[in-house]
């Protein structure tokens, strides 16, 4: 196939027992003009037995064999052979619904949208965490605000072009590596399209590299990477609040979940990582902007020991509330829900 309509993208590591649910629905798309590019990043299991047995039944499949070097190098080291007008990223241990491609593709060339947004479900829970994005073409600053919050690489069908000539390729040897890329692409997209349908499927797994651990000191660092691209762009002072906004939330949250022996490392780099900017952004933050717990950490960084106690107070109180809403409220309202359906039969 000289021409495919789309290239997708598979970084490939240590994930044998899930590659087959992801390849399954890749090369049963309902759209057959696709690329498959499935990059083994040095997979140590027998990950790479699977894709050639796939791409001995399937010639749409390329296989590109690299030593480990992360999702990033992965992704990026494919980039040389895309031949799709689009690029899909899947990760490995995920899989599509058989139209996605078909329905991403009409959408993006009817809108002539850079990204084409599409909605996923989390599998742990069955929830939709974008069904909030309204559905018109993205084209103000004010527009693209609500896709800011969703930066991942594979929740979007990318236009090709788009992504090479802003050289659109991802930090190698970082992980959270999806929010430069996606800060990137969305400011300087010149239009945004959202197809409202659930047609990705992320499998949460307690053993990836995306969980809170060591790795999330990485995004002091990405949003470092961020900041300079917005100031080096001209963009920064358009997308200032959100940008702080979004970093602010993100910090305090890592924190929370962080093993105590490793918050006071933590606390220390997003000190010396805050900007004079920042400190008088926390002055001025209005509740609705920022959250109570988030402004008693921040004031508990800045030195203040009443606010550091006030903190681990709502800190040591969020355990048990996130305890009773998983395992008594929702299963008595799932409850609920079907006796409610069974009566009305």
């Amino acid at each position: 196939m000289s021409k495919p309509k789309i290239t997708i993208i598979i970084p490939v590591y240590n994930v044998e027992q899930y590659l087959r649910q992801c390849l399954d629905s890749v090369v049963n798309q309902t759209m057959r003009e696709i690329q498959i590019i499935c990059v083994n990043d040095g997979s140590p299991d027998n990950s790479r037995s699977i894709l050639q047995e796939y791409a001995d039944k399937d010639s749409r499949i390329e296989i590109i064999d690299k030593t480990n070097g992360g999702i990033s190098s992965a992704r990026n080291a494919a980039y040389p052979h895309i031949r799709g007008k689009y690029t899909l990223f899947i990760d490995s241990d995920d899989w599509l619904e058989l139209d996605l491609c078909e329905k991403t593709y009409q959408k993006s060339e009817i809108t002539g949208a850079e990204m084409t947004v599409f909605f996923y479900s989390k599998e742990q829970d069955g929830s939709c965490p974008m069904s909030h994005i309204s559905l018109q073409d993205k084209v103000t600053i004010e527009d693209k605000l609500p896709v800011l919050t969703h930066p991942t690489a594979w929740s979007k069908l990318w236009r090709t072009d788009f992504l090479l000539d802003n050289k659109l390729y991802f930090p190698e040897g970082l992980v959270w590596e999806d929010n430069l890329v996606h800060w990137q692409a969305v400011t300087l997209a010149e239009k945004i399209s959202v197809l409202p349908e659930q047609l990705y499927h992320y499998r949460f797994r307690p053993a990836s590299i995306m969980q809170i651990s060591e790795n999330s000191m990485q995004v002091i660092p990405i949003y470092s990477k961020i900041y300079e691209f917005l100031l080096e762009s001209g963009y920064y002072a358009t997308y200032r609040e959100e940008f702080i906004l979004r970093k602010l939330h993100v910090w305090c949250r890592h924190y929370s979940f962080l093993p105590t022996t490793m918050k006071p490392r933590f606390a220390a780099m997003i000190r010396e990582s805050l900007t004079a900017d920042d400190w008088q952004f926390l002055c001025i933050a209005s509740k609705k902007q920022l959250s109570n717990t988030a402004r008693l950490f921040y004031k508990m960084l800045d030195g203040s020991r009443t606010d550091a106690l006030k903190y681990h107070f709502f800190e040591s109180i969020k355990l048990p509330e996130q305890f009773l809403r998983k395992w008594i409220i929702k299963p008595i309202k799932k409850r609920l829900k079907a006796a409610k359906l069974h009566n009305s039969k």
